[in-house]
């Protein structure tokens, strides 16, 4: 891939990122699971428009002739710190091509939201075998941009915009010892790591923290939200 990274376009619109072609940018996935969109690409116009069969209705752009077009929408993180979710459109092809990679790295335990990406605009395999225009990856091994009990769940999706956890441990709480996730502590080494942190929190209460979030000895900051359901 080509080295110098570019950065991500974004939309004046909205939250939509893109690259341009042999573009490349570096991202984490916020989610897997993207949203998928039946379009129609009407070329007098410019533009794309919904399918009405996704729907299950009639549709006219069907009728007519124009072929459909699948859209997959992206949740992913473009900078170190920054939480807010952008969103990349991919292809079939590109879609196919991204699947493939998480389920090779899921069969070696690693969770693909974990994993820091560097995206290149460029020709890539189709699922019959052509080449077409897509997003090709290739993981780094840096630091990810956002901590997973920052993140949505897995298997969200951008039309589940609305938090469906609580925290357990106030976020603030989790935010002052983020940097200790995933450290080996005894129980009270970690009761003392937060009231060094957060001298003003009562010793009762950073008590209840710590035994919330150590796990067979490991600070596990996961636990300190849950799912509703």
């Amino acid at each position: 891939m080509n080295t110098d990274h570019s950065e991500w376009i974004k939309s004046q619109q909205s939250a939509r990122v893109w690259l341009e072609d042999s573009m490349t940018a570096e991202a984490q996935f916020a989610f897997i699971s993207p949203l998928h969109r039946l379009q129609h690409w009407i070329s007098s116009k410019r533009k794309r428009v919904q399918c009405y069969q996704q729907k299950g209705k009639e549709c006219i752009y069907c009728k007519n002739g124009l072929r459909q077009q699948h859209d997959f929408t992206y949740g992913i993180f473009i900078e170190k710190g920054n939480e807010t979710v952008f969103y990349l459109s991919a292809n079939l092809s590109t879609h196919s091509y991204f699947q493939h990679t998480f389920s090779k790295l899921l069969d070696s335990n690693v969770n693909p939201c974990d994993v820091l990406f560097t995206f290149e605009r460029k020709k890539i395999p189709t699922p019959s075998g052509g080449k077409a225009n897509g997003y090709a990856l290739e993981q780094i091994k840096k630091e990810v941009f956002v901590a997973e009990v920052f993140r949505p769940s897995l298997d969200s999706n951008f039309q589940n915009q609305v938090k469906n956890f609580k925290w357990i441990v106030p976020e603030e709480v989790v935010r002052h010892i983020a940097d200790l996730e995933g450290k080996p502590f005894t129980l009270i080494d970690f009761f003392l790591a937060i009231k060094k942190k957060m001298p003003k929190l009562k010793d009762k209460t950073a008590k209840k923290y710590a035994v919330a979030l150590i796990e067979n000895g490991i600070v596990d900051l996961r636990k300190a939200r849950i799912y509703r359901e």
